[in-house]
Order: structure tokens, then C-alpha cells, then sequence
């Protein structure tokens, strides 16, 4: 009775064998185990940044026309006082920026991958938060159709700066860059 499970205890250790140790096992001829490093040439590495994208650039008061048929303008640009609603949030001065999107093409088009920055002459980057009235441009654009989003950026001081917005409605396609002096 006390056999049987004896010989199966047998059979599965008998089947087990230590790995060999990995100092042990030769390396493949012609190579070396502790001097590789990767090729320097340059063919050979990957892209270090995204390709350029064409811009238009226009004032912050005036519709900018896009290759592709798309019609970009700020709408309103305003300043607010940021409260912190959730843990992370930052408190402090922003600029509320309104954009809107038409489609003058015969096709629709998607702004769901759409991203607005904001940056100032002295350098200063606009902080995107989606604190305050923040609502992004989404979905896609009809023929014919125009969307708005709104867009918050933490900005201390907000008076007076001059500043670049660019909008750029989806990837891979042409941006929008406005320019002016925030009020």
C-alpha cells in the first residue's frame, strides 16, 4: 500500500535536473557574453522627435484657414483664480482659452486627438489643468460643422503677457498659431 506512492515520488524526482549553471554554458561562436554594446550608427537609431508639422500663423483675434479645410479661431480668452477641487490640483491664476473648429471640408474629421498649449514671448509655458471650465475639443467634426472647446492653463502672471497659442485640431495634422498680448 505504502509503494505505490513511493514509486510515483521516485519517477517525478527522477525526471528533475538542475539548470546548468549560466558560467557553464558557452556563448555561440563568435560572440562574447560581457563586451556588447549597440551599433553608433546613426541609420540604425530610432527618431529622437515627431515630423515637423506645417503651421499657419495669425493674431489672437482672427480665424486661421488650415490646408486641410479646417477653420481654427480663439473664440474668448479670459483669466480666472483656480481652486484645487481634487488632491494634485494646483491653486492660482490660469487663462481660460475658448477655440473653435469648423469644417470646411466635404469629409468629416476628428478632434478627438486635438491639443491646445499656451507659451509666452519670455518663455513662461501655460500648465494645462483640467481644473476650472476646462472641456476639451472630442469627437468628430461633420462637413460643415463646428465644435468649441475651452482649455485652462496655470499661469502666474496673466496680465498683460504676450503669448502663442497653438492649436493643433488632430495629430499629424497642420497647426494654428495665434499670437497677441493676454488683457
Amino acid at each position: 500500500m505504502f509503494i505505490a506512492p513511493l514509486v510515483a515520488l521516485a519517477l517525478v524526482t527522477a525526471g528533475c535536473t538542475a539548470a546548468p549553471d549560466a558560467s557553464e554554458t558557452p556563448a555561440p561562436e563568435g560572440t562574447s557574453t560581457t563586451d556588447w554594446t549597440p551599433p553608433a550608427d546613426a541609420e540604425t537609431e530610432g527618431p529622437t522627435e515627431g515630423p515637423a508639422l506645417p503651421e499657419e500663423s495669425g493674431a489672437l483675434d482672427a480665424p486661421i484657414s488650415l490646408s486641410t479645410e479646417m477653420v481654427v479661431k480663439i473664440d474668448k480668452i479670459s483669466t480666472t483664480t483656480i481652486k484645487p477641487e481634487t488632491p494634485g490640483e494646483y491653486a492660482g491664476t490660469a487663462v481660460v482659452v475658448t477655440v473653435s473648429v469648423a469644417n470646411d471640408s466635404k469629409r468629416a474629421q476628428s478632434v478627438d486627438s486635438a491639443v491646445v498649449s499656451l507659451v509666452t514671448d519670455d518663455g513662461d509655458i501655460g500648465v494645462s489643468t483640467t481644473a476650472g471650465p476646462n472641456n476639451p475639443l472630442q469627437g468628430e467634426l461633420a462637413a460643415g460643422a463646428e465644435t468649441t472647446g475651452t482649455y485652462v492653463f496655470m499661469l502666474d502672471p496673466t496680465q498683460g503677457r504676450s503669448v502663442k497659442i497653438s492649436v493643433n485640431y488632430a495629430a499629424g495634422e497642420p497647426v494654428a498659431s495665434f499670437a497677441g498680448q493676454l488683457s
